[in-house]
């Protein structure tokens, strides 16, 4: 009997003893529970605030790599404005040094004999073609040329023997001069009839003159060189001045 007492008694403190454990091991999960929630909660809003500045950030880049894009598109397009006025340049140097085939409106006007002579001397003595050439530039030439030989600023119109040179080429009769420009003033020109024609009327030369919307003017085939130039560096005013 006090046997089974004892055991009851035994059995009785060790069920109290679990259930006291038991209520402590719930007393502490509840306890980690109430303390990992916030601080579960920390890492999350952590997270976010770092996200965001990543964000902000990347918006920064962008912001500043955009600036970069449109700053070096504009010195892109400032560029490109240079070349293009750069090319420009040259090309007019170009037309003006005569190395550029032209085509435009303008006129052509053809010297020849009506008494079926070589007309190369007398048409060189009194200046004829000089003549010609620079009433057409007055009257608005931009671009000459004789028997398809260009005209600059350098050309040469001689006599050679019984021939005319032009830019150290043989040239015969007929001569045709064909001029690019103010079609309006060659007009005018042409039909006031200066001197120059009835004097060259007088000496057996008949003129013929046709307009065009398609004049054709060739590049230089030839040209002296330069040789003996030198270029003369600019000087600060300052440095004139003195």
């Amino acid at each position: 009997m006090k046997k089974n007492n004892i055991s009851f008694i035994l059995f009785l403190a060790f069920a109290i003893s679990g259930i006291i454990i038991g209520i402590h091991i719930d007393a502490l999960g509840d306890m980690q529970n109430e303390i990992s929630l916030p601080f579960s909660s920390e890492i999350e809003v952590q997270e976010v605030v770092d996200l965001r500045k990543a964000n902000n950030d990347m918006k920064t880049k962008i912001k500043d790599l955009k600036a970069q894009v449109e700053e070096y598109e504009g010195e892109k397009a400032t560029e490109n404005i240079v070349l293009k006025n750069l090319r420009s340049q040259i090309n007019e140097y170009r037309i003006l040094a005569g190395y550029q085939d032209l085509v435009g409106p303008g006129v052509k006007i053809t010297l020849e004999s009506m008494l079926e002579e070589n007309i190369a001397l007398v048409v060189e003595q009194k200046k004829y073609l000089i003549n010609l050439i620079n009433e057409l530039k007055t009257a608005g030439g931009e671009a000459i040329s004789i028997n398809n030989h260009r005209i600059t600023s350098r050309s040469e119109v001689t006599l050679a023997g019984n021939h005319i040179n032009v830019n150290m080429t043989a040239i015969a009769p007929p001569y045709t001069i064909r001029v690019i420009g103010n079609t309006e003033g060659f007009q005018r020109y042409t039909n006031h009839r200066t001197l120059l024609f009835e004097l060259m009327e007088g000496d057996g030369i008949s003129t013929t003159i046709e307009f065009d919307e398609n004049i054709k003017i060739p590049a230089l085939s030839k040209e002296k060189p330069m040789e003996f130039y030198n270029i003369v560096e600019e000087t600060n005013q300052e440095e004139t001045t003195n």
